[in-house]
């Protein structure tokens, strides 16, 4: 009997998100005679990195490839709210798991994966949490939001450098601005801080790949409290935070250990 291969596509797709709008997303899909592995990719704050490279990287080594976007970012409607952002992976996750995405899209079920970048990792963590299905979690230089909630009230005089950077990401998403997305970072800190979901997250496939020259992510930071808070492996590579100069190195390095689970 012939075998039918289904040729290489990419698809754009409107996904619930955590609320009442839906989320623009691109399905990379590879050429396929047989369901394949899925990686849902989260981008950062404010979505200036999307990986869509690596994307083509995996749909070529055969894996499925979600981009992502949250409420208010990348033309997906509503208003940009840390909240919404880790709403929104979540119920990205919930979606792709059901019998009817998998079966509409060729996708093997229990080989499902995050691959977070800086917030993106920060929110597909608590996605990871939230969904046990998940097979396995890759942080990239994650951002803990939580934790610079916490440190921000135990140290007010950094209170002004914080919000700049809130204010020029702000500029780029829908219906926020930086004093909203400050004081969500202050009301939601002991919730939001990765290092409280260790307890939660066991024994289950974990990675954090980080840069001894991150300058956002900062390795001592938001990297070690969290690799020494729970059974993450690691990977660190010689890069900045968004790997624009070793982005192949990265690269070979996570997707081989994802390839040896």
């Amino acid at each position: 009997m012939e075998t039918i291969t289904k040729k290489a596509n990419l698809s754009l797709l409107e996904l619930p998100s955590g609320g009442d709008e839906s989320l623009f997303c691109r399905l990379y899909s590879p050429a396929l005679a047989a369901p394949a592995p899925l990686i849902v990719l989260f981008h950062g704050f404010p979505g200036k990195q999307l990986n869509m490279d690596w994307a083509v990287q995996l749909q070529n080594l055969g894996f499925h490839v979600l981009v992502t976007s949250y409420r208010g970012t990348i033309g997906s409607p509503g208003a940009f709210r840390f909240q919404h952002v880790l709403e929104d992976a979540t119920a990205i996750m919930q979606h792709v798991i059901s019998p009817a995405f998998t079966q509409a899209h060729d996708i093997s079920v229990d080989q499902i994966s995050i691959v977070g970048h800086s917030m993106g990792g920060f929110a597909g963590l608590h996605a990871f949490v939230d969904v046990p299905d998940i097979a396995h979690y890759i942080g990239i230089s994650p951002f803990n939001f939580g934790l610079i909630g916490q440190l921000v009230l135990d140290y007010p005089e950094h209170e002004e450098a914080l919000q700049g950077v809130l204010s020029r990401g702000a500029q780029f998403l829908s219906h926020t601005d930086s004093d909203i997305l400050l004081d969500e970072l202050k009301r939601h800190h002991a919730t939001w801080n990765l290092l409280s979901l260790k307890e939660q997250l066991g024994t289950r496939s974990a990675l954090l790949v980080t840069s001894e020259r991150d300058e956002t992510s900062i390795k001592s930071l938001h990297h070690d409290l969290l690799q020494d808070a729970s059974a993450f492996e690691q990977i660190i590579v010689d890069s900045d935070h968004n790997y624009i100069d070793n982005r192949e190195d990265a690269f070979q390095a996570w997707t081989t250990w994802l390839r040896q689970r």
